[in-house]
């Protein structure tokens, strides 16, 4: 836990009691009642249950909490200022807790900025309607110009974003953002709900997590990304880390680009075009555990983009698509730099869409695929003269591998292919050459192992499909 209660013995106070006769807008009973507080050294300002007209307000005091009293009993609507409705630069255990913004009168920003601050956060805040940025943490001050600070250990918890209605257009940035060298920040059970922009992103943000986070589109497929990751700068170690999260409606439900180190863990896409892209990166991406559920339309006539597409080097462990449309694509984009980083296709992977590997030598040159299991579907390389490619203790289930133009290949291991379609052959290589060995392999259904590969020992070859 990056922070916990700070002000129990410090003052509490009402918003209702600094509220003057005649003011229909809370926004200055909030300042009083935020300066107040400063003086005493922090404390917490409480809203009741009801709804309070508010414009932006400026947490000016360290170990300050703003608490409602919950979610959907408590509710700020902004007034017709831009700014955010709570923000704070500089400011070490800023909470904000238990209330719903609606943020539909307010022209740009949000709901929530931490600029500079340190063990913050939020818990249990939905925002709506946000202009171009609803809940933001950066190195960056607000409204200070180029300002820095450090920022460090902030948290958000069952917050939710929803409508937000504008994206990259005059500053706009994602429903949750921890952007600009802001470090080691944590989404906990966030969602966001119909939002314009790249749900949840990490942008030079080193040690970010998200845990248990959902992005959600319900109308159709949104153009942007459920998650994303990018970073160019080089002083930085941009690591970000999803657990259990899930996109469901994206174009890309997953992306990593630029100079992150990423890891997907415990994570499903559902009803996304891609479900994890990497473009250009320069880091090798882990995932382990991950479905990608109903995914790939729109792809199946492209040559280099996939379910799950990568331009440089992968680790994949226990990954498997389901229902998907289109095909998955490693080290598949044309006109892009190749690296001797092996990517490793692991134990526990299982497609039902042919993977493609090794377009015009892009991406990893050794790409391992070890103990995958293919349904219906097969590996397939293209145009690869650098690419050596090893399969092995893998099983092919009415699947093959069908290729032309590699360094090499070899299936060994006791990789077994079996089908229920007597006329196939298993490995078809539309060339003469020899780059294919095969070894320590079964077959079993095929009319032939292979046109063009070389046999070695250890190859098994049935007429009929063993029972299993």
């Amino acid at each position: 836990m990056f922070w916990g209660s700070a002000t129990l013995a410090l003052p509490v106070v009402s918003i209702v009691k600094y509220k003057k006769n005649g003011e229909t807008d809370y926004t200055p009973a909030a300042v009083r009642a935020i300066a107040d507080l400063k003086r005493q050294g922090g404390g917490t300002l409480t809203y009741p249950a009801g709804q309070f007209v508010q414009g932006p307000v400026e947490i000016t005091g360290s170990h300050i909490s703003i608490q409602g009293a919950g979610m959907g009993r408590t509710f700020l609507i902004r007034n017709s200022q831009r700014g955010y409705a709570f923000w704070a630069n500089r400011k070490q255990r800023v909470f904000i807790r238990d209330l719903s913004i609606d943020c539909d009168k307010s022209p740009i920003e949000g709901g929530i900025y931490f600029g500079g601050c340190t063990a913050s956060g939020a818990d249990r805040v939905s925002v709506q309607n946000a202009d171009a940025s609803t809940f933001v943490v950066e190195n960056q001050l607000f409204n200070a110009g180029n300002s820095t600070a450090v920022s460090d250990r902030n948290v958000f918890r069952n917050c939710r974003a929803s409508g937000q209605k504008r994206y990259h257009e005059v500053g706009g940035k994602s429903p949750f953002i921890a952007g600009g060298y802001a470090r080691n920040t944590r989404f906990e059970s966030c969602t966001v709900t119909d939002c314009v922009g790249d749900a949840f992103d990490s942008d030079n943000a080193p040690g970010t997590v998200f845990v248990r986070c959902v992005a959600r589109n319900s109308k159709g497929i949104s153009p942007y990304a459920g998650f994303w990751s990018e970073g160019e700068q080089t002083d930085s170690d941009h690591r970000v880390t999803w657990n259990a999260c899930k996109a469901v409606g994206y174009r890309v439900g997953f992306g990593v680009s630029e100079r992150v180190k990423a890891t997907i863990q415990n994570g499903e896409a559902e009803n996304c075009v891609n479900a994890v892209k990497g473009l250009h990166y320069q880091y090798r991406i882990a995932i382990t555990n991950f479905t990608a559920r109903n995914c790939g339309k729109g792809l199946e006539a492209t040559d280099t983009d996939g379910v799950l597409t990568f331009s440089g080097p992968v680790t994949l462990t226990k990954v498997r698509t389901l229902n998907t449309v289109a095909r998955n694509s490693f080290s598949n984009y044309g006109g892009g730099t190749s690296t001797n980083e092996e990517t490793i296709i692991g134990p526990g992977c299982d497609f039902d869409r042919d993977a493609y590997i090794s377009y015009e030598n892009s991406g990893s040159r050794r790409i391992t695929v070890d103990g995958v299991t293919f349904r219906g579907s097969n590996i397939r390389y293209y145009n690869g003269q650098l690419t050596e490619l090893l399969v092995k203790n893998s099983q092919f289930i009415n699947g093959g591998i069908v290729g032309a133009r590699i360094k090499q290949s070899r299936i060994t291991a006791g990789s077994r292919f079996s089908t229920t379609d007597s006329t196939k052959t298993a490995i078809q290589l539309s060339l003469d050459s020899y780059n294919t060995t095969v070894d320590n392999a079964t077959f079993e259904g095929y009319n032939r192992v292979s046109n063009n590969a070389k046999m070695g020992t250890g190859v098994r070859q049935t007429n009929r499909r063993q029972p299993r």
